[in-house]
């Protein structure tokens, strides 16, 4: 089964863009409302990931960090999503 969290802000169209293609593909997911904790939350995917993150959404799926909205678009077009989706 995948673990896939996304983590978003409640007024970004770009979340509502990267849920909508994850339930397209029929993928459950674990959203994380960051709006009341926006700073330590990027901060610490940071720190975890080993990379700059100041935008909504991130995605990480099966522990593979995905990126953005567009990042998750590109990987669905290319097949590369399919590679980690289990």
């Amino acid at each position: 089964m995948n673990k896939i969290d996304i983590y978003t802000s409640s007024t970004c169209p770009y979340c509502i863009k990267a849920k909508k293609i994850l339930k397209t593909l029929g993928l459950t997911f674990i959203e994380h409302n960051i709006d009341d904790s926006f700073d330590e939350t990027t901060k610490e995917l940071s720190e975890r990931f080993k990379r700059p993150i100041m935008t909504v959404p991130q995605i990480i799926i099966n522990e593979h960090y995905i990126g953005g909205c567009d990042d998750l678009e590109a990987m669905y077009k290319s097949g590369k999503l399919k590679e980690i989706i289990e």
